[in-house]
This record gives structure tokens, C-alpha cells and sequence, in this order.
């Protein structure tokens, strides 16, 4: 049986007749774990947007599977009015809404799914605080946990590590560890060097997406994708540093 869940084929897209992300192919398969890397404005956002179908390409096919029923997506930066009074355990359930309808009831086992997540995200004792009150990296938990209730064939996160302290951050790269035995994951993120003692695979999104099939990247792989990222090592402990982009005559960045 084909393990492909979604498959990208020649894809252009953009926005208002502008191309951001050209010629694009990239096979996402059951179990795969792959890092997103690139520049701002270099088409990270537009790839997320196309697998999450919420654009469609201006040319090339975004082809997904009859299998992929549910994705789970955690974004950058979540518009929720925090003046809303809306608890945690609602955020989390909120995940469950597209299989229930607008006005749907959560029941038993709905809310029985919720507290395993909270509890497995460290979070069951903020059950029944108002979401307004949570502190940043707080609720970057309770939404990871919207992502995660449905229990998605695939979860998508964008720099998951935005408003969290370094202690949740190894965390979260272990959980998601753990869930890469059973669902796909994409992680975009700026940071190669953390990503890539977990991802399995690297996509450098700079106009152009290149495919690296290993999540073990030299300085050299990034120049040769004209992915401009600086590897930068001191000591133990990897940093990353985006340098100028530099357009060429075969991938010319727009910007998003």
C-alpha cells in the first residue's frame, strides 16, 4: 500500500499574482518526521498553508491521500481573544469540533481524550482556568493539546517553540518523539540545530523547497540548496544564524 499521505508535484503558489514558493515537490509518508527550515518570506508559511489545504497552487498538484482524515496544526501565533471567557478543557475539546459540528455535544469519552492529553502535556492542572490568564508558553501547551486531541494521521507545527521556556522545549521534542510512532510530523523552525537531533528529514523552503533525506546537515548541503543558514557550533550546544539571502537565476524568492 502506498505510505504516501500527501504528495506535492511541481507546485507554484502565492498570493495576489505574486509566486512565493516555485516548482515545489515534497512526498509526506506515514511516520515521516521533517524539519522545515528556510528565511522569512521564503515560502515556509505558503508550504504549511498548501498542506493544510487552506491555499491551492497556482501550478503543480497537492494530491492527499484517502487516509488523511484528520491533521492537527498548531500555528506560530493563535488569534484567540484572550478577553474570551473560555477555559483550557474548552480550548483542548475545541479540537474535536470538526467531527462534531457547530453545535455539537462533547461527551464522556470526548473529555476522557481531553484530560490524557492535558496529563500527558503536563497541563491537568489548568484544566479549568480561564485561557486569558495563562502565561505564554501555558498556552502554546493547551493549544498543542487542541492539535494533538483528534488524534491526527499527521500534526503540523510552526515554530512550536514560540512563548515556551527551554525546560518545556526538550519536552516537547521528546513528546513528539513518542507521537512520531504514530502519526507524521512536520516541524518548522528556524533552529536546524535542535530540530535535527529529532527530525528524520530536512526541507530548506527558500522560494524553492529542498529535499534533504536525513536529518544529519552540513554547512555545505545548506549552501548547495542556497538555503541561507549559517551552522554555527560552541561547544555542545548548536546555534543557527540566517544570513543574507541571496537570489539566483533559478530560485527567486518572493515575499509572503
Amino acid at each position: 500500500m502506498n505510505s504516501a499521505l500527501i504528495k506535492l508535484d511541481g507546485v507554484s503558489a502565492g498570493y495576489d499574482g505574486t509566486i512565493v514558493l516555485r516548482h515545489a515537490d515534497l512526498t509526506v509518508n506515514d511516520r515521516d518526521f521533517i524539519g522545515v527550515i528556510g528565511p522569512n518570506g521564503g515560502g515556509k508559511t505558503t508550504l504549511v498553508k498548501l498542506l493544510l489545504g487552506q491555499i491551492s497552487p497556482a501550478t503543480g498538484t497537492v494530491k492527499r491521500s484517502e487516509r488523511l482524515e484528520r491533521i492537527g496544526y498548531l500555528p506560530q501565533a493563535d488569534s484567540t481573544d484572550r478577553a474570551f471567557p473560555i477555559t483550557v478543557k474548552e480550548v483542548v475539546l475545541s479540537g474535536l469540533q470538526s467531527t462534531k459540528g457547530i453545535f455539537g455535544h462533547y461527551g464522556k469519552k470526548d473529555r476522557l481524550k481531553a484530560a490524557e492529553i492535558m496529563a500527558r502535556c503536563g497541563i491537568s492542572h489548568l484544566a479549568d482556568k480561564l485561557a486569558g490568564e495563562l502565561s505564554g508558553g501555558q498556552l502554546q501547551r493547551a493549544f498543542l493539546c487542541r492539535a494533538l486531541v483528534s488524534a491526527p494521521q499527521l500534526l503540523i507545527l510552526d515554530e512550536p517553540n514560540t512563548y515556551v521556556d527551554s525546560k518545556f522545549e526538550s519536552e516537547l521534542y521528546e513528546l513528539l518523539r513518542e507521537l512520531n510512532e504514530s502519526m507524521a510530523i512536520i516541524v518548522v523552525s528556524h533552529d536546524v540545530g535542535t530540530i535535527a537531533s529529532y527530525v528524520k528529514s530536512i526541507a530548506c523552503v527558500n522560494g524553492c523547497l529542498h529535499y534533504h533525506n536525513s536529518n544529519i546537515i552540513s554547512q555545505e548541503d545548506l549552501d548547495r540548496y542556497e538555503c541561507p543558514i549559517l551552522l554555527v557550533t560552541h561547544g555542545d550546544v548548536p546555534h543557527t544564524v540566517l544570513e543574507t539571502h541571496k537570489h539566483t537565476e533559478h530560485c527567486r524568492c518572493g515575499q509572503e
